[in-house]
């Protein structure tokens, strides 16, 4: 899908598509360089990279024993009558204490219930399958045991092939809030669990264990998906939404768009990135205002970055360059990067009020994503402070350095 977009500086080093011949799969946000790279890291004992490796094996073998995911299994039936249709509740909505039935819940910001993840609902379902579908596709890949990747293709093949257990390509009732509304397009947030699922399914099919016939169904799943984005009322709304959920929604889009092989899209998510999304959540000194409202906004700040990053990984597909795009007033994705990673190792001095203890995943990610996307160490420098803590996250094989 990426063969015949055009290099430029930044994206050289990318590979999109696997070298070898006789398994062509794609990748959208990973890298082949990176995994080949760390595969033979592995192969030579290194061990900067063996926690990370014996956490993942450790995941594998977990999701090994794994019984299939549907949304299907859920105890509560949606709206529709078709369990086939995704279900969840508002991460930030709780039971009211003023009325004896706890209708109409109402909002705690940066607070979440609980609720959102037990069985009657399939947010815990579809992030459970996601993960462990990850863990599953690397494993099989870095260990070259390939039943990891056998269980994988069949946790996919339930989710989106199976007429029987797959889920219907919308998400009319997510994120809903009981005793005000079915389903929010809030909620459309819930789906970028199947971000990082394509590219595990990219590993899949190099790895020869779904076949064309599978990987048709899947790509026609996420098609379909995008076409709802594009069509539903909880789609066109989130696509306006000017705060993290409307980077999401075009995260989701492109990713969603190449991985169908539907990746002209991508050239319109971009360019709305560039005309609208930086000028108006990034400021000239890289802040994001409409994170940093939050109650926890070093996390939304970060997380909303991640979105970024993914949407600049699928435009390079299409020889777009987001990562070092900048307005004229000085609004890009490189000084955000730098504004969060300023206070890398003075966390003391950070001035916004943090509702929780802050936690640095997804800023430790975010650093090694810019070293790969800058080429510049200083980034993978500045994980120091936290690397012992995530010396075993999974991120450290898809960003060796």
């Amino acid at each position: 899908l990426c063969a015949s977009a055009p290099a430029f500086a930044q994206s050289a080093a990318r590979q999109c598509i696997s070298d070898n011949p006789a398994q062509r799969a794609s990748l959208i946000v990973w890298d082949w360089n990176n995994l080949v790279k760390t595969k033979t890291a592995l192969s030579a004992g290194a061990d900067d990279l063996k926690p990370a490796y014996d956490r993942l094996i450790k995941d594998a073998d977990k999701a090994m024993s794994l019984p299939p995911q549907s949304v299907t299994f859920k105890l509560k039936t949606p709206p529709s009558g078709d369990k086939a249709d995704y279900m969840s509740i508002g991460p930030y909505w709780w039971p009211n204490p003023s009325t004896e039935n706890g209708l109409p819940y109402i909002r705690r910001d940066g607070e979440v219930n609980p609720e959102r993840y037990d069985d009657s609902f399939d947010n815990a379902r579809l992030a459970n399958f996601s993960m462990s579908v990850q863990a599953l596709a690397m494993a099989g890949y870095f260990s070259g045991n390939k039943g990891y990747a056998e269980k994988g293709a069949a946790l996919v093949k339930t989710w989106f092939v199976d007429p029987k257990t797959r889920m219907n390509p919308n998400l009319d009732y997510a994120q809903a809030v009981p005793g005000k509304s079915a389903g929010r397009s809030f909620g459309i947030i819930d789906s970028y669990a199947l971000v990082r699922l394509a590219d595990s399914i990219g590993l899949l099919e190099h790895a020869g264990v779904l076949n064309a016939a599978d990987m048709e169904r899947v790509r026609r799943w996420y098609s379909a998906y995008s076409v709802w984005l594009l069509t539903s009322e909880n789609g066109k709304k989130q696509r306006l939404a000017v705060n993290n959920h409307g980077v999401y929604f075009d995260a989701q889009l492109a990713v969603f768009s190449v991985f169908a092989g539907e990746p002209a899209a991508v050239d319109v998510i971009a360019k709305g990135v560039m005309k609208r999304r930086i000028p108006g959540q990034i400021t000239k000194k890289g802040k994001l205002p409409h994170e940093l409202d939050r109650t926890r906004p070093f996390h939304y700040s970060n997380y909303t970055l991640q979105a970024y990053y993914d949407i600049s990984d699928a435009a390079e597909c299409r020889g777009l360059d987001l990562w070092n795009f900048s307005t004229k007033r000085g609004q890009g994705l490189r000084k955000a990067t730098d504004f969060l990673a300023g206070y890398s190792s003075r966390m003391n001095a950070w001035p916004y009020k943090e509702l929780k203890t802050v936690k640095f995943t997804g800023f430790y990610e975010n650093l090694l994503r810019a070293e790969a996307a800058y080429g510049q160490p200083d980034y993978r420098q500045k994980t120091r402070p936290y690397r012992d803590k995530h010396i075993s996250d999974r991120v450290n094989l898809l960003y060796p350095g």
